[in-house]
């Protein structure tokens, strides 16, 4: 302000005194101020990714299991860790590495009345959040990606305290993430595009054997019928005898059994296989052999990027090897998921226990029985024999996979339980 209200600005006079001018005015310190935060954002936005590329300590909110910012002694929020919250991090980690579901996880967090950062109970998005985020074991996400060292390939590892404990490391955060769908709990593994969930994943079942059991009646063909028995809610007169499973052709439904029984007996079997080939062993993640591979390209395409917006080379010049780039890193990136989808599914047998057992989850039994047993056939009742007839274990006839995948994880591989006599 200069003399009598009269406001300079690029030589040119503006009067802040009439209407017009008030007008005016207000707009230039409108102006003027959203310029200022758009600068402040971008400065604060070009900070952020200068500490993280450095690994600088993460300066928001306190983290569980970290101690947050403190004066007096000076400390610095998130670098340090905080020793009775950390036993808890590690055995959520763990929990969802060995398979445990989000809700089950959550659960026991709560049984041991354990608060959050906040001091409130834990939720499932909470518990997602937490094990999903990489800083546990030293990584940082900006913009959707890990912050990776553009000369040797590598995650940055942050300047915090992280997991030293075994089966807590960078592959096994990639062998969580696996079974992450949720794009914004995707942290640092971006969803590759057109590809959804087979359908049979996409299933939610009341009940244990749904699917999995078979019709074994000859149909009309002469044939084995084989279609999938489903759960079913008993009402009305027959509500006395519980649930049942019935085929579910609508050419056939002809075989049907209690649900209860059936359950009992074929749990039982699943049990004693688990047993006898899975327990005593050890949660493991096998390293994919393409990593060194991907992580070569990776660099590639990281510099040749860095080479064209430098200008060191024309981007029409180096436009057909980075298209060769990516093609070639988009099928390792497909191979590493496959591998990792793989090694979660065996680790869901490896480290077995009664004990794990009891705490999983509808869900997560049905997947570990998907992983030993192919099929139950469900042979007819027999003719002149009372559909009230005590149950007969003798008719189902159980398949066992016989696959590598599932006998090279556990112990010598002996002759399965009740596989032809179940």
């Amino acid at each position: 302000m200069v003399g009598d209200g009269i406001f300079i600005e690029d030589k040119q006079e503006l009067d802040l005194v009439n209407d017009d001018g008030t007008f005016i005015a207000g707009l230039v310190t409108s102006g003027t101020g959203e310029q200022e935060v758009k600068k402040i954002r971008k400065r604060t936005a070009r900070n952020a990714a200068d500490r993280a590329e450095e690994g600088k300590v993460y300066g928001g909110p306190r983290r569980f299991g970290w101690l947050g910012a403190s004066k007096d002694p000076y400390r610095l929020g998130n670098k340090h860790r905080d020793e009775q919250e950390w036993p808890y991090l590690i055995e959520m980690i763990l929990l969802r590495y060995h398979g445990s579901s989000w809700r089950s996880i959550t659960a026991t967090m709560r049984r041991k009345r354990v608060l959050t950062a906040r001091g409130g109970e834990w939720s499932e998005q909470g518990v997602k959040a937490l094990v999903t985020n990489p800083a546990w074991w030293g990584g940082r996400v900006l913009n959707g990606e890990l912050v990776m060292d553009p000369e040797a390939g590598e995650p940055v590892i942050g300047e915090w305290d992280h997991a030293g404990e075994e089966g807590c490391t960078y592959e096994v955060w990639k062998s969580i993430m696996v079974d992450v769908n949720a794009k914004r709990l995707h942290r640092g593994m971006k969803m590759a595009e057109n590809i959804t969930q087979p359908v049979e994943e996409l299933r939610s079942r009341s009940y244990l054997f749904s699917g999995i059991l078979r019709c074994g009646r000859i149909n009309e063909l002469d044939e084995i019928c084989y279609s999938k028995l489903f759960g079913n809610k008993a009402t009305g007169k027959n509500a006395k005898y519980g649930d049942y499973y019935r085929c579910g052709s609508p050419s056939c439904k002809g075989v049907g059994r209690r649900v209860a029984p059936v359950d009992k007996y074929l749990e039982g079997l699943v049990l004693a296989y688990l047993d006898k080939h899975f327990s005593g062993t050890k949660p493991k993640v096998v390293p994919w052999r393409g990593q060194g591979k991907l992580d070569g390209l990776r660099k590639q395409r990281k510099s040749i990027k860095a080479s064209v917006a430098s200008g060191e080379s024309d981007w029409g010049d180096v436009h057909d090897i980075l298209t060769r780039l990516e093609r070639n890193i988009k099928t390792l990136e497909e191979e590493e998921r496959e591998h990792l989808k793989a090694e979660a599914k065996r680790n869901l047998l490896r480290g077995w226990s009664r004990e794990k057992w009891s705490r999983m989850e509808l869900d997560e039994r049905r997947a570990v029985i998907a992983q030993i047993i192919t099929s139950v056939v469900v042979l007819p009742i027999p003719p002149g024999v009372s559909d009230k007839a005590p149950f007969d274990p003798n008719l189902l006839k159980v398949s066992w996979r016989k696959e590598n995948a599932v006998t090279s994880q556990g112990r010598a591989s002996a002759d399965e339980p009740g596989s032809d006599a179940a």
